[in-house]
Protein backbone atom coordinates (compact mmCIF):
# COMPACT_ATOMS: atom_id res chain seq x y z
CA UNK A 1 0.00 0.00 0.00
CA UNK A 2 1.16 2.96 -0.93
CA UNK A 3 0.91 5.85 2.16
CA UNK A 4 1.62 9.42 2.55
CA UNK A 5 1.80 10.62 6.18
CA UNK A 6 1.43 14.16 6.19
CA UNK A 7 2.64 16.34 9.01
CA UNK A 8 2.67 20.26 10.09
CA UNK A 9 5.55 21.55 12.68
CA UNK A 10 6.05 18.77 15.49
CA UNK A 11 8.19 18.86 18.49
CA UNK A 12 8.08 16.79 21.36
CA UNK A 13 5.23 13.43 21.50
CA UNK A 14 3.19 14.61 18.14
CA UNK A 15 6.79 14.37 16.34
CA UNK A 16 7.88 10.96 18.10
CA UNK A 17 4.19 9.70 16.99
CA UNK A 18 4.73 10.37 13.68
CA UNK A 19 7.77 8.66 13.21
CA UNK A 20 7.36 5.86 15.22
CA UNK A 21 4.25 5.81 12.80
CA UNK A 22 5.99 6.35 9.81
CA UNK A 23 8.86 3.38 10.83
CA UNK A 24 5.84 1.07 11.98
CA UNK A 25 3.99 1.44 8.10
CA UNK A 26 7.41 0.87 6.41
CA UNK A 27 8.30 -2.51 8.76
CA UNK A 28 4.92 -3.65 7.71
CA UNK A 29 5.45 -3.90 3.95
CA UNK A 30 3.50 -0.05 3.41
CA UNK A 31 5.80 2.11 1.01
CA UNK A 32 5.80 5.19 2.86
CA UNK A 33 6.41 9.02 1.93
CA UNK A 34 6.55 11.71 4.59
CA UNK A 35 6.06 15.15 3.91
CA UNK A 36 6.67 17.79 6.47
CA UNK A 37 8.63 20.67 7.14
CA UNK A 38 11.90 20.49 6.86
CA UNK A 39 13.04 21.52 10.39
CA UNK A 40 11.11 18.90 11.99
CA UNK A 41 13.50 15.34 12.86
CA UNK A 42 13.96 12.62 10.27
CA UNK A 43 12.74 9.13 10.59
CA UNK A 44 16.01 8.00 9.86
CA UNK A 45 15.03 5.33 7.46
CA UNK A 46 16.92 5.19 4.03
CA UNK A 47 13.38 3.55 2.70
CA UNK A 48 11.07 6.24 3.89
CA UNK A 49 10.42 9.10 1.28
CA UNK A 50 10.66 12.61 3.00
CA UNK A 51 9.31 15.28 1.31
CA UNK A 52 9.76 19.10 2.72
CA UNK A 53 6.96 20.40 3.04
CA UNK A 54 6.00 23.78 4.07
CA UNK A 55 2.71 23.73 6.62
CA UNK A 56 3.41 26.71 8.71
CA UNK A 57 1.49 27.42 12.37
CA UNK A 58 -1.29 30.23 10.68
CA UNK A 59 -2.36 31.00 7.27
CA UNK A 60 0.65 31.49 4.95
CA UNK A 61 1.30 32.73 1.28
CA UNK A 62 2.55 29.73 0.80
CA UNK A 63 -0.55 27.65 1.77
CA UNK A 64 -1.99 26.73 -2.87
CA UNK A 65 1.66 25.97 -3.08
CA UNK A 66 1.56 23.85 -0.37
CA UNK A 67 -2.15 22.59 -1.22
CA UNK A 68 -0.90 21.89 -4.93
CA UNK A 69 2.23 19.73 -3.75
CA UNK A 70 -0.09 17.57 -1.33
CA UNK A 71 -2.54 16.85 -4.20
CA UNK A 72 0.68 15.53 -6.16
CA UNK A 73 1.79 13.38 -4.15
CA UNK A 74 -2.07 12.38 -2.87
CA UNK A 75 -2.34 11.19 -6.72
CA UNK A 76 0.53 8.26 -6.67
CA UNK A 77 -0.68 7.20 -2.97
CA UNK A 78 -3.62 5.38 -1.92
CA UNK A 79 -4.11 6.67 1.15
CA UNK A 80 -3.53 9.95 3.33
CA UNK A 81 -2.97 10.19 6.57
CA UNK A 82 -2.69 14.17 8.15
CA UNK A 83 -1.42 15.49 11.71
CA UNK A 84 -2.61 18.45 13.50
CA UNK A 85 -5.29 20.97 12.48
CA UNK A 86 -3.48 22.16 9.84
CA UNK A 87 -1.87 19.91 8.20
CA UNK A 88 -5.26 18.21 8.14
CA UNK A 89 -6.92 20.66 6.41
CA UNK A 90 -4.66 21.62 3.71
CA UNK A 91 -5.14 17.69 3.06
CA UNK A 92 -8.32 17.76 2.74
CA UNK A 93 -8.81 20.99 0.53
CA UNK A 94 -5.70 19.10 -1.86
CA UNK A 95 -8.15 16.16 -2.28
CA UNK A 96 -11.73 17.97 -1.65
CA UNK A 97 -11.76 18.35 -5.83
CA UNK A 98 -10.52 14.74 -6.10
CA UNK A 99 -13.12 12.15 -7.22
CA UNK A 100 -12.72 8.52 -6.66
CA UNK A 101 -11.07 6.10 -7.80
CA UNK A 102 -8.41 9.15 -7.86
CA UNK A 103 -9.23 10.30 -4.17
CA UNK A 104 -7.45 8.31 -1.42
CA UNK A 105 -8.83 7.65 1.50
CA UNK A 106 -7.87 10.65 4.21
CA UNK A 107 -7.25 9.93 7.89
CA UNK A 108 -6.58 12.86 9.91
CA UNK A 109 -5.21 12.56 13.75
CA UNK A 110 -6.17 15.55 15.82
CA UNK A 111 -3.19 15.79 18.43
CA UNK A 112 -4.12 19.22 19.81
CA UNK A 113 -6.91 21.57 21.19
CA UNK A 114 -8.20 24.85 19.13
CA UNK A 115 -6.55 27.13 21.25
CA UNK A 116 -5.81 31.08 21.01
CA UNK A 117 -9.40 33.67 21.23
CA UNK A 118 -10.07 35.80 18.31
CA UNK A 119 -9.38 35.76 14.50
CA UNK A 120 -7.00 32.41 15.85
CA UNK A 121 -9.56 30.85 17.59
CA UNK A 122 -12.08 31.44 14.25
CA UNK A 123 -9.26 30.05 11.63
CA UNK A 124 -8.77 27.07 13.83
CA UNK A 125 -12.94 26.31 13.83
CA UNK A 126 -12.46 26.48 10.69
CA UNK A 127 -9.92 24.35 10.46
CA UNK A 128 -11.57 21.70 12.42
CA UNK A 129 -14.73 22.14 10.36
CA UNK A 130 -13.15 21.40 6.85
CA UNK A 131 -11.47 18.65 8.19
CA UNK A 132 -14.57 16.48 9.84
CA UNK A 133 -16.75 17.38 6.50
CA UNK A 134 -13.91 15.98 4.39
CA UNK A 135 -11.83 13.24 6.27
CA UNK A 136 -13.10 9.55 6.05
CA UNK A 137 -12.00 8.47 9.46
CA UNK A 138 -10.92 11.46 12.34
CA UNK A 139 -8.45 9.96 15.15
CA UNK A 140 -8.06 11.97 18.38
CA UNK A 141 -5.61 11.67 20.81
CA UNK A 142 -7.73 12.90 23.51
CA UNK A 143 -11.63 11.70 24.90
CA UNK A 144 -11.93 15.61 24.83
CA UNK A 145 -10.90 15.79 21.17
CA UNK A 146 -13.17 13.00 19.91
CA UNK A 147 -16.22 14.20 21.25
CA UNK A 148 -15.87 17.92 19.57
CA UNK A 149 -15.36 15.81 16.41
CA UNK A 150 -18.29 14.06 16.60
CA UNK A 151 -20.19 17.50 17.58
CA UNK A 152 -18.36 19.21 14.23
CA UNK A 153 -20.04 16.07 12.15
CA UNK A 154 -17.12 14.00 11.51
CA UNK A 155 -18.69 10.62 10.08
CA UNK A 156 -16.50 7.87 11.46
CA UNK A 157 -14.38 9.05 14.77
CA UNK A 158 -12.54 7.53 17.58
CA UNK A 159 -9.63 7.35 19.75
CA UNK A 160 -6.64 7.14 18.63
CA UNK A 161 -4.13 4.29 20.15
CA UNK A 162 -0.57 6.21 20.71
CA UNK A 163 1.97 3.96 21.68
CA UNK A 164 5.31 4.96 23.25
CA UNK A 165 8.37 2.65 23.18
CA UNK A 166 9.83 2.29 26.31
CA UNK A 167 12.19 4.52 26.91
CA UNK A 168 16.46 3.12 26.85
CA UNK A 169 17.79 2.23 30.10
CA UNK A 170 20.99 3.00 31.23
CA UNK A 171 23.77 0.17 32.30
CA UNK A 172 24.25 2.11 35.48
CA UNK A 173 22.67 1.81 38.87
CA UNK A 174 20.50 4.15 40.98
CA UNK A 175 22.79 5.64 42.88
CA UNK A 176 25.85 6.15 40.16
CA UNK A 177 23.06 8.24 38.32
CA UNK A 178 22.11 9.96 41.16
CA UNK A 179 25.89 10.57 41.69
CA UNK A 180 26.23 12.19 38.33
CA UNK A 181 23.18 14.42 38.07
CA UNK A 182 24.95 15.73 42.19
CA UNK A 183 21.79 15.05 43.90
CA UNK A 184 22.22 15.32 46.86
CA UNK A 185 18.55 15.42 48.29
CA UNK A 186 16.45 12.74 49.94
CA UNK A 187 13.59 12.97 47.04
CA UNK A 188 14.42 13.52 43.20
CA UNK A 189 11.29 14.73 41.55
CA UNK A 190 11.21 15.04 37.51
CA UNK A 191 9.51 16.81 34.54
CA UNK A 192 10.31 15.66 30.53
CA UNK A 193 8.47 18.05 28.88
CA UNK A 194 8.81 20.71 25.93
CA UNK A 195 9.56 24.24 27.69
CA UNK A 196 6.18 25.33 26.01
CA UNK A 197 2.91 27.13 27.40
CA UNK A 198 1.22 23.76 27.23
CA UNK A 199 3.08 22.47 29.42
CA UNK A 200 2.04 24.41 32.59
CA UNK A 201 5.65 25.17 33.63
CA UNK A 202 4.54 28.72 35.63
CA UNK A 203 2.71 26.41 37.88
CA UNK A 204 5.54 24.15 37.91
CA UNK A 205 7.54 27.14 39.61
CA UNK A 206 4.58 28.11 41.83
CA UNK A 207 3.64 24.85 43.28
CA UNK A 208 7.77 24.40 43.88
CA UNK A 209 7.23 27.89 45.56
CA UNK A 210 4.46 26.53 47.83
CA UNK A 211 5.57 23.18 48.47
CA UNK A 212 6.17 22.89 52.18
CA UNK A 213 8.59 19.79 51.75
CA UNK A 214 12.27 21.27 50.74
CA UNK A 215 14.47 18.36 50.81
CA UNK A 216 14.32 17.45 47.12
CA UNK A 217 15.77 18.65 43.80
CA UNK A 218 13.79 19.17 40.82
CA UNK A 219 15.30 18.50 37.35
CA UNK A 220 13.68 19.35 34.18
CA UNK A 221 14.14 17.61 31.29
CA UNK A 222 13.78 19.56 27.58
CA UNK A 223 14.12 22.59 25.73
CA UNK A 224 11.76 25.23 24.04
CA UNK A 225 11.05 28.66 23.76
CA UNK A 226 10.52 29.42 27.14
CA UNK A 227 13.50 28.11 28.77
CA UNK A 228 15.24 31.40 29.32
CA UNK A 229 11.88 33.13 31.29
CA UNK A 230 12.00 30.25 33.12
CA UNK A 231 15.06 29.48 34.26
CA UNK A 232 15.09 33.17 35.47
CA UNK A 233 12.06 32.93 37.23
CA UNK A 234 13.37 29.33 38.78
CA UNK A 235 15.92 31.77 40.96
CA UNK A 236 16.62 30.57 44.20
CA UNK A 237 14.45 27.32 44.13
CA UNK A 238 16.21 23.64 43.88
CA UNK A 239 15.17 23.23 39.93
CA UNK A 240 17.72 22.48 37.64
CA UNK A 241 17.23 22.63 33.66
CA UNK A 242 18.78 20.14 31.83
CA UNK A 243 18.23 21.38 28.70
CA UNK A 244 17.48 18.29 25.81
CA UNK A 245 18.32 15.13 27.65
CA UNK A 246 18.89 11.80 25.46
CA UNK A 247 19.01 9.16 28.73
CA UNK A 248 15.40 9.44 29.43
CA UNK A 249 15.42 6.10 30.57
CA UNK A 250 18.48 6.92 33.21
CA UNK A 251 16.07 10.05 34.27
CA UNK A 252 13.41 7.88 35.22
CA UNK A 253 15.44 5.42 37.13
CA UNK A 254 16.82 8.71 39.35
CA UNK A 255 13.39 9.71 39.95
CA UNK A 256 11.56 9.53 43.07
CA UNK A 257 8.14 11.25 41.74
CA UNK A 258 7.90 11.98 38.16
CA UNK A 259 5.59 15.31 37.61
CA UNK A 260 3.39 16.65 35.08
CA UNK A 261 2.03 20.03 34.96
CA UNK A 262 0.22 20.21 31.73
CA UNK A 263 -2.54 22.22 31.32
CA UNK A 264 -3.27 20.32 28.37
CA UNK A 265 -2.80 16.75 27.54
CA UNK A 266 -3.43 14.14 24.69
CA UNK A 267 -1.71 10.55 25.58
CA UNK A 268 1.35 12.10 26.62
CA UNK A 269 4.33 9.59 25.73
CA UNK A 270 6.79 11.22 28.98
CA UNK A 271 3.88 9.38 31.23
CA UNK A 272 3.75 6.11 29.09
CA UNK A 273 7.63 6.24 29.50
CA UNK A 274 7.17 7.04 33.12
CA UNK A 275 4.65 4.22 33.70
CA UNK A 276 6.99 1.69 32.17
CA UNK A 277 9.92 2.91 34.53
CA UNK A 278 7.39 2.21 37.47
CA UNK A 279 7.37 5.84 38.46
CA UNK A 280 5.56 7.36 40.84
CA UNK A 281 3.02 10.22 39.20
CA UNK A 282 1.62 13.34 39.94
CA UNK A 283 0.34 14.76 37.18
CA UNK A 284 -2.62 17.52 36.16
CA UNK A 285 -6.14 15.26 35.51
CA UNK A 286 -6.29 17.22 32.25
CA UNK A 287 -7.05 16.30 28.27
CA UNK A 288 -6.12 12.27 27.87
CA UNK A 289 -3.97 12.33 30.75
CA UNK A 290 -5.89 10.17 32.87
CA UNK A 291 -6.98 8.14 29.56
CA UNK A 292 -3.33 7.13 30.16
CA UNK A 293 -2.66 7.09 33.87
CA UNK A 294 -5.82 5.09 34.88
CA UNK A 295 -5.46 4.62 39.24
CA UNK A 296 -1.56 4.71 38.34
CA UNK A 297 -1.09 8.18 39.58
CA UNK A 298 -2.51 11.17 41.73
CA UNK A 299 -4.58 13.37 39.46
CA UNK A 300 -4.66 16.84 40.67
CA UNK A 301 -6.14 20.22 39.45
CA UNK A 302 -3.69 22.24 37.34
CA UNK A 303 -3.48 24.72 40.10
CA UNK A 304 -0.06 24.93 41.87
CA UNK A 305 -1.67 24.50 45.37
CA UNK A 306 -2.85 21.36 44.53
CA UNK A 307 0.34 19.87 42.82
CA UNK A 308 2.09 21.23 45.66
CA UNK A 309 -0.02 19.54 48.16
CA UNK A 310 0.41 16.12 46.61
CA UNK A 311 3.99 16.19 46.17
CA UNK A 312 4.14 17.02 49.54
CA UNK A 313 2.33 14.36 50.41
CA UNK A 314 3.65 11.86 48.14
CA UNK A 315 7.61 13.03 48.80
CA UNK A 316 6.89 12.28 52.63
CA UNK A 317 5.46 8.98 52.50
CA UNK A 318 7.51 6.02 51.28
CA UNK A 319 4.89 3.54 51.40
CA UNK A 320 2.56 5.58 48.83
CA UNK A 321 5.92 5.64 46.52
CA UNK A 322 6.12 1.95 46.78
CA UNK A 323 2.22 1.52 46.15
CA UNK A 324 2.08 4.05 42.63
CA UNK A 325 5.32 1.93 41.47
CA UNK A 326 3.44 -1.34 41.79
CA UNK A 327 0.42 0.60 39.80
CA UNK A 328 2.39 1.95 37.16
CA UNK A 329 3.92 -0.94 36.12
CA UNK A 330 0.83 -2.73 36.33
CA UNK A 331 -0.85 -0.04 34.48
CA UNK A 332 2.04 0.07 31.93
CA UNK A 333 1.17 -3.52 30.51
CA UNK A 334 -2.47 -2.06 30.04
CA UNK A 335 -0.81 1.08 27.29
CA UNK A 336 -1.23 0.40 23.51
CA UNK A 337 1.50 -0.87 21.97
CA UNK A 338 3.02 -0.52 18.64
CA UNK A 339 1.21 -3.38 17.02
CA UNK A 340 -1.95 -2.33 18.25
CA UNK A 341 -1.01 1.14 17.12
CA UNK A 342 -0.29 0.55 13.75
CA UNK A 343 -3.26 -2.26 13.76
CA UNK A 344 -5.65 0.65 14.03
CA UNK A 345 -3.89 2.63 11.47
CA UNK A 346 -4.04 0.19 8.88
CA UNK A 347 -7.75 -0.76 9.39
CA UNK A 348 -8.33 3.00 9.14
CA UNK A 349 -6.22 3.06 6.16
CA UNK A 350 -8.31 0.85 3.97
CA UNK A 351 -11.78 0.97 3.44
CA UNK A 352 -14.30 -1.29 4.84
CA UNK A 353 -12.03 -2.85 6.68
CA UNK A 354 -12.45 -3.04 10.92
CA UNK A 355 -10.44 -0.72 12.43
CA UNK A 356 -9.39 -2.12 16.33
CA UNK A 357 -10.30 0.73 19.07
Amino acid sequence: MKVLEVSGRAAGGMGTHVRLLCQLLDGSGATVTLAQPDTNTSTGCSSITEVPLEIANRPSAHDQRTIATLKDLASESEAVQAHGLRAGALAALALRKMAPPERPRLIVTLHNQISGSGLTRVIGNYLLNTICKNADVVLGVSPDLVEEAKLRGAKNVMLALIAAQEAPMTGKDRATIRHDLHIDTTICLVTVARLAPQKGLDLLLEAAREMQFRDYTWLIAGDGPLRGELEAAAQGLPIRFLGHYQEVGALLLAADVVVSTSIWEGQPVALQEALRAGCPLVATDVGGTSAVTGNAAILVEPKPAAIAAALDTLSQDAVLRATLHDAALKRAQELPTPQQMIAQIQGALQEGQNIPT
